[in-house]
């Protein structure tokens, strides 16, 4: 009785580390080690759901990030340096790929410039069009200035009539 009971447990096991073996390697955080967490953390996650790194974008099966990570490791199992990977990526997605600008040449000058720039621009080009289309208004018919004396003496005897606060 024991022979069954040990046989039917072996079975059991071989089906469930057989299964395990299935659902860890389909698993997109088996290729988020140090190395694809440390690469991933410069550069952008680029599903529009979120505003995370690669290394720590929290989605579920997310369609830019779990790609990424796949790459990174395979490029770091090649060899390749952190360097030379982000590189690869900025070249292949261009500069949007980083989840910072970069430090060096002209790109932080170009960082804190631009908006100063374009504001001083957008009102260059606003007061231009102002005074181009700046008309002037035309004479007062007899019927409005009347109008306007009338209220202009009603308001100066308003005031003579108000006593002083003081």
């Amino acid at each position: 009785m024991l022979a069954p009971l040990k046989r039917s447990s072996l079975k059991l096991a071989v089906l469930f580390s057989a299964t395990l073996a299935i659902l860890i390697a389909q698993d997109s955080t088996s290729y988020l080690t140090p190395d694809v967490t440390r690469v991933g953390g410069r550069l952008a996650c680029r599903c529009g759901g979120c505003r995370n790194t690669v290394g720590d974008c929290p989605m579920l099966h997310c369609g830019s990030a779990d790609p990424m990570r796949h790459k990174i490791y395979d490029l770091k199992q090649a060899g390749l340096s952190d360097d030379a990977i982000v590189s690869q990526v900025v070249r292949e997605e261009g500069i949007v790929a980083l989840a910072t600008p970069p430090t060096e040449g002209v790109w932080p000058i170009v960082t804190w410039v631009m908006p100063g720039l374009a504001l001083l621009l957008g009102f260059f080009i606003y007061s231009r069009w102002v005074r181009r289309n700046q008309q002037t208004p035309a004479p007062l018919s007899p019927v409005d200035e009347a109008t306007l004396n009338r209220f202009q003496q009603q308001i100066d005897s308003e005031l003579e009539d108000e006593p002083s606060s003081k």
